[in-house]
């Protein structure tokens, strides 16, 4: 098996897509409109994966684009641009679901919902004189990141609605009861785990273990649907809901986490499937964003360790990186430097689900196969950032615990200055 960790993100595009979209901008200026789109969707275009195909004949371009589990087929006739995904289909009308979709037309800037020969679907469309580039990538970002989402949170939702057009490639049995397992088995061992300490006393370390969960969630297992939307809501409410006691905010996530752990497996199991991006789901964000994180949260280890709580002070490390790969689009190098310390960390299910790939040697990490790695996705940005400089003889291999503190604050030390 080989399988994927972590959400496609489309932050900091390498120097020839950003000649492309230069490109792209000067034959719009110059109203050359189907040139300029042509060139739009080589931008847009992943150098990983067939996510975009464009043709161009007799005046009018084509395209289509894959976004998780659905297809973005749109064209260009010089005048009018046009876009549409279907999202679910139906064989008698459901009113409950059309004013849902109603609804949600007032959160959408650029695309709209409608309903067409038994389907539903997100349209956009513009004149070309007023879909600059800029408008034409956040116009497609809504509405394949939309589409993307409600068509699974529609489908659980309203029972009458028929899944169509879906472009998902689901796990082999064995991929899929491999994540099932470990999807229950991460959350039941955190709520037993949880369930032991006294809440009053531990209330910052308990926060860190379910936040940390979250993260560890959807970095290895990358759920798609409602769980997704479930994991969003739990981060989103945490975080933004001010006037909540943090007691609260713990017993939140604590009846949220058993709800998951309540689904059965076939809804677990339809929620996890391979897909291709064209867009990321969150903001691209510089060293500065990630230099945050760690300050914020580094030296919260000190007093677990002090008093005897080891796991929560891992917790606390995994969870600088987890939630770092949640929220931010990051430079490929810092993406999967961080991406490495959450396998090592989680080597039992990496060896399980992917194979023996060397990091480890008796649970203990791997100098030359660790140090090989970093190296290569150091190499990746040095181009456009030749100051970055991993300092080896200040991270620790000893034990998961001390090389993932030492790389974390080696981190911290990066240069991405141009």
């Amino acid at each position: 098996m080989s399988i994927t960790f972590g959400r496609f993100t489309d932050a900091f595009k390498p120097k020839a897509k950003i000649e492309k979209w230069n490109e792209c901008d000067k034959l719009y200026t110059e109203k050359n409109y189907l040139q300029a789109y042509d060139a739009f969707f080589e931008y847009l275009k992943s150098d990983e994966a067939d996510n975009v195909f464009c043709t161009m004949e007799n005046g009018m371009l084509t395209f289509q684009l894959i976004q998780g589990s659905k297809e973005i087929r749109g064209y260009c006739d010089g005048k009018k641009v046009s876009a549409m995904a279907v999202i679910a289909g139906y064989e008698k009308a459901n009113v409950a679901a059309f004013r849902r979709l109603m609804e949600m037309n007032y959160t959408l800037y650029y695309s709209r919902y409608a309903v067409k020969d038994n389907k539903i679907a997100l349209k956009f469309d513009s004149s070309v004189l007023d879909c600059s580039p800029g408008k034409l990538y956040y116009g497609l970002k809504e509405l394949a990141t939309r589409a993307d989402k409600q068509d699974d949170i529609l489908l659980s939702e309203f029972k009458t609605l028929i899944n169509a057009e879906a472009k998902a490639e689901y796990y082999s049995n064995e991929e899929s009861a491999l994540m099932v397992k470990y999807y229950r088995k991460w959350i039941s061992d955190t709520l037993q785990r949880v369930s032991g300490m006294n809440h009053e006393q531990m209330s910052g370390g308990i926060s860190y273990i379910y936040l940390n969960l979250l993260y560890k969630l959807d970095y290895f297992l990358i759920p798609q649907g409602t769980i997704l939307s479930d994991i969003e809501r739990m981060s989103w409410a945490y975080f933004n809901d001010k006037d909540l006691p943090v007691l609260q905010k713990i017993n939140n996530l604590e009846e949220d986490f058993k709800k998951l752990l309540a689904y059965d497996d076939e809804k677990v199991k339809s929620n996890f499937y391979k897909t291709k991006g064209t867009f990321g789901i969150v903001p691209p964000t510089g060293k500065q964003g990630v230099d945050d994180v760690i300050n914020n949260n580094i030296n919260n280890i000190k007093w677990y360790v002090d008093n005897n709580h080891p796991e929560i002070a891992m917790n606390i490390l995994e969870y600088i990186s987890g939630y770092t790969l949640f929220t931010y689009g990051l430079n490929v190098s810092l993406r999967k430097l961080l991406g490495l310390l959450m396998r090592i960390i989680n080597s039992d299910f990496v060896l399980e689900i992917n194979g023996d790939a060397g990091l480890t040697m008796n649970d203990v990490p791997n100098r030359d196969m660790i140090v090989k790695e970093f190296n290569e996705y150091i190499s990746l940005d040095k181009g456009e950032y030749p100051e970055i400089v991993l300092n080896y003889e200040n991270i620790k291999f000893d034990t998961k615990f001390n090389f993932v503190k030492t790389t974390i604050e080696e981190i911290l030390k990066l240069n991405y200055k141009n």
